[in-house]
C-alpha cells in the first residue's frame, strides 16, 4: 500500500514538489566501504521524522519530566515499555572519539558522483527543541543524507569537512560529553547522525538511564590496571564522568562494571594515573549496522 501511494506520480508530487531536484537525484547511505543508494521512500519516511523531530523530542521530554513516570516502578515500567517497542524510532552506538573521527574520515573517503554534501553541523536538536541550551551546543553532525535531509530542513546547520568534524568532536570530548552515532529502523542504512550527548539535556540519554534501551554499547570497552590506579581519594574522576554507571567504589577502592561499559572512552580521558585503555570488545552486537573495522584500527 505505502509502495503503491509513493509511487503514483500525482500523489508523490504533492510530497515532493517543495523539495529540490537535487535531492532526490543524490541521497546516499554507506556500506563498509562503499556508498548505497536509497529509495524515496526510504528518504521521504526519514524526511518526514526530521521536520517532527523537535515535537517529537518536546513529547519525551514532557514524559521524562513527570514524576510519576521517573519515580514509580510502574511508571519506570511504562517507559520502558514505550522505549522497548520503539524499535525503529533512532538508538544509538556508542563509540570513544577515535572511532567517531575514524567514520567521519571513512564516509568523506567514499566517493559519490552526484556531490551531494557528505558531512554538516548545526544547532543540538535536543537543546534547540527544547530550548534548553549547554555548550557546546552547535554539535549535531550528521552525515550522508542526513545532510541532506537537514540542510533541506533549513535549522542553521552548514557543510563542513571531516577535519572540522574532528575538531567538534574533540571539543566535546573534552567538554565530558560522549558520542552516539544514531540510526533508525535497527540498519545503518538509516544512520543519519553522530550525536554528542549529556545526561541533563540529552532525550535519547536520559531515555536510557531511566529504561536501559536505545543506546547501543560499541566495539570498545574499558581495562582497568588497578595497580596504578590512584584510588577515589587522589582521583576518582572516572566514577564522576561515567553516564553509564560501569564505574564504582567499593571498600575505597574503584572497580569497573564490564556489563555497563558501552566504550565511550572518557573515564581513559580523565584518568589521573593512566591505569586505563580501550580494547576491543569481544562480542561487539551490532557489527550489521556499522562495521567495527571502520571503527577500529586495523
Amino acid at each position: 500500500m505505502v509502495v503503491e501511494f509513493m509511487n503514483d506520480p500525482n500523489i508523490a508530487s504533492v510530497f515532493f514538489h517543495h523539495i529540490p531536484e537535487w535531492v532526490l537525484a543524490g541521497h546516499v547511505a554507506f556500506g563498509k566501504d562503499k556508498l548505497v543508494p536509497i529509495g524515496r521512500i526510504h528518504y521521504f519516511f526519514h524526511w518526514l521524522y526530521g521536520k517532527y523531530e523537535p515535537l517529537i523530542l518536546r513529547l519525551v521530554d514532557w514524559i521524562l519530566r513527570q514524576t510519576f513516570i521517573t519515580q514509580t516502578a510502574i511508571g519506570s515500567s511504562v517507559m520502558t515499555g514505550l522505549a522497548t517497542t520503539s524499535h525503529y524510532l533512532p538508538h544509538g552506538i556508542i563509540v570513544p572519539t577515535s572511532s567517531a573521527v575514524r567514520l567521519v574520515r571513512h564516509i568523506e573517503n567514499l566517493k559519490d558522483e552526484e556531490n551531494t554534501p557528505i558531512l554538516a553541523v548545526g544547532p543540538c536538536v535536543c537543546q534547540m527543541s527544547l530550548n534548553r541550551w549547554q555548550e557546546p551546543s552547535c554539535k549535531d553532525i550528521v552525515v550522508l543524507y542526513g545532510a541532506e535531509i537537514y540542510l533541506h530542513l533549513n535549522r542553521g546547520y552548514r557543510i563542513i569537512t571531516a577535519a572540522e568534524a574532528q575538531a567538534i568532536l574533540e571539543q566535546c570530548r573534552d567538554a565530558g560529553l560522549v558520542h552516539s552515532l544514531d540510526f533508525c529502523m535497527q540498519s545503518g542504512r538509516w544512520h543519519f547522525v553522530i550525536c554528542n550527548c549529556d545526561r541533563d539535556i540529552c532525550v535519547l540519554t536520559r531515555t536510557f538511564l531511566l529504561t536501559g534501551k536505545m543506546l547501543y554499547a560499541g566495539p570498545w570497552i574499558v581495562k582497568q590496571d588497578r595497580q596504578t590506579c590512584l584510588g577515589p581519594e587522589l582521583c576518582g574522576n572516572c566514577v564522576n564522568i561515567c553516564m553509564f554507571g560501569a564505574n564504582y567504589v567499593k571498600e575505597g577502592v574503584i572497580s569497573v562494571d564490564g556489563g555497563k561499559c558501552h566504550g565511550c572512552g572518557q573515564c581513559v580521558q580523565v584518568c589521573k594515573g593512566n591505569s586505563r585503555e580501550m580494547i576491543r570488545r569481544k562480542r561487539y552486537a551490532h557489527e550489521h549496522i556499522i562495521p567495527a573495522d571502520i571503527l577500529l584500527p586495523g
